[in-house]
């Protein structure tokens, strides 16, 4: 390469030019350059004949330890001893104790062939073993993409698969989305194929199996918990980015591909690609397994099938389902109408699952709140009692409010709703709570009056009540007691009355 870059300079190349042909880098370049200028090769002095080199072999380094490997030559046995026991080696590193780069570390394992130790332990993956009947691992994978002939868009086609942990029977479902009703349909399919429930489901994390995905307790989907609590089945979400331990479900996938390849890429519809692909899984389930050299249909109707749970006696319950984020007013929409919440919740996200008679709103897991659904396409909002705000409780028919002064008159009952209304979300309990207490010393129809005229004055507050209560009752005390006394010539009062009567008539 030395000789081609001196021979393109003598011909005048430019340096650009000679990094673009030879593929090289420009400090490879200068540095020829230098030297073929040092040796005279581009002042007129020949090169030697090929294949003789046209600069001298530079001199080896001597081949000197480094710092490091002084460091790093005493502890070489014990380094190997915990790397042929499986250590891996950025902890062998971290146990060392000693100030050496990782770089000088790693190199200095290549050097001693130490760095391909322990790769045997570092492999092993424990065999996942299954009793009969114990699990079905689920997963999903694209099987290939689909041009609608009517529409002429791209859409992807996905295989769910389920395979039986101890029989290895495997079953495939062609689904446009992994949705939460399309993945309970399949799962539900997949029962019925089988003839009964496995004591236990194992999945990944997608959003229809678990809202939150852990490497401890996951968050799941309420809509998936009432499906698994129905048919009886345990839940299992395993730890993120951990896909061996479903290890027999995911092998199936570059086969289920390798079954459909011959379909070709013409497409007839979902239904007749689904018939193709269950004569392809009815043969495979025939073929003796390369693990278990079994044939996995027999394991299942012979050994596995005695062991799965029978069927229940209803199909689960089509339930709709959604998520809604409670709104200011403490309420979340769901099918066109509005369902209370606690206030606390606001501006939280729900989990809402309906069915034809209750709607059940789930937050993080947990059920919030169960409304009985609203029918009624006169009304869209539905509120608890105890979400009503304060005022708005104080204006209920049973609040204690209204109750009270229902007692004492339909006036005072009439003061009371105006003084709630008037506070703008501020309730004055002083000024209730004080009419209210008037009949401590007032009859009803005094407090009643008393009302009706501050209602007529437009004066809402406690003191015009109180005010006009005191002048009732003085004037009731003050009226003089008229003495009618009998005399011969005095005549009833009810003589006078039918006289003007007469008169007026």
């Amino acid at each position: 390469m030395d000789r081609k870059i001196v021979e393109h300079l003598l011909r005048k190349k430019s340096r650009r030019w000679i990094i673009k042909h030879l593929k090289v880098g420009d400090r490879r370049v200068e540095r020829v350059f230098t030297a073929a200028t040092a040796f005279g090769y581009l002042g007129g002095v020949p090169l030697p004949a090929y294949p003789t080199a046209i600069f001298p072999e530079p001199v080896a380094r001597p081949n000197s330890p480094s710092e490091n490997d002084e460091l790093l030559e005493p502890k070489k046995d014990w380094i190997k001893q915990r790397l042929e026991v499986g250590w891996r080696p950025i902890t062998v590193l971290e146990e060392l104790g000693l100030t050496v780069p990782r770089s000088s570390f790693y190199r200095f394992l290549h050097r001693h062939g130490l760095f391909q130790l322990g790769d045997h332990y570092r492999r092993v993956v424990p065999e996942i073993v299954h009793g009969p009947g114990e699990c079905l691992q689920l997963d999903w994978g694209k099987l290939r993409d689909v041009v609608d002939p009517v529409s002429g868009k791209r859409r992807t086609l996905w295989a769910f698969v389920g395979v039986m942990g101890f029989s290895r029977y495997m079953m495939v479902r062609l689904v446009w989305t992994n949705d939460v009703r399309t993945t309970l349909d399949a799962i539900e399919s997949m029962f019925r194929e089988l003839g009964g429930v496995p004591a236990r489901l194992t999945s990944d994390n997608p959003k229809c199996f678990s809202l939150v995905a852990s490497t401890f307790e996951p968050l799941l989907n309420p809509m998936f918990e009432r499906f698994a609590n129905h048919y009886g089945v345990m839940i299992e979400c395993l730890p993120p980015r951990e896909p061996k331990k479903k290890g027999k479900v995911e092998r199936m996938m570059p086969y289920v591909r390798r079954l459909y390849e011959a379909h070709g890429m013409e497409w007839a519809g979902l239904e007749e690609s689904q018939s193709y692909v269950d004569k392809k899984v009815l043969l495979a389930n025939e073929r003796k397994h390369g693990t278990t050299c079994r044939r996995p249909v027999d394991d299942l109707v012979t050994l596995e099938s005695d062991n799965l749970k029978s069927l229940p006696p209803l199909a689960f319950e089509r339930e709709e389902f959604g998520e809604g984020i409670v709104r200011q007013d403490g309420h979340v929409r769901f099918g066109n109408k509005y369902y209370s919440v606690d206030e606390k919740l606001i501006k939280e996200d729900l989990f809402i699952v309906a069915n034809q008679h209750q709607v059940l709103l789930y937050h993080k897991g947990k059920l919030v709140e169960v409304h009985q659904r609203l029918t009624d396409p006169h009304r869209s909002k539905q509120t608890k009692p105890h979400h009503l705000k304060p005022w708005e409780q104080a204006m209920k028919d049973d609040s204690l409010y209204r109750k009270r002064a229902a007692r004492l008159g339909p006036d005072v009952e009439r003061l009371i709703i105006i003084l709630i209304q008037q506070g703008h979300g501020f309730i004055d309990t002083r000024k209730i709570w004080g009419i209210l207490s008037l009949d401590k010393k007032h009859s009803a129809d005094v407090i009643n009056r008393a009302c009706r005229d501050a209602i007529e004055m437009g004066s809402y507050s406690y003191r015009t009540v109180v005010s006009l209560c005191s002048i009732s009752a003085k004037g009731k005390a003050e009226m003089p007691t008229l003495r009618v006394e009998k005399h011969q010539f005095t005549r009833p009062l009810d003589e006078y009355k039918k006289q003007l009567e007469l008169i007026i008539n």
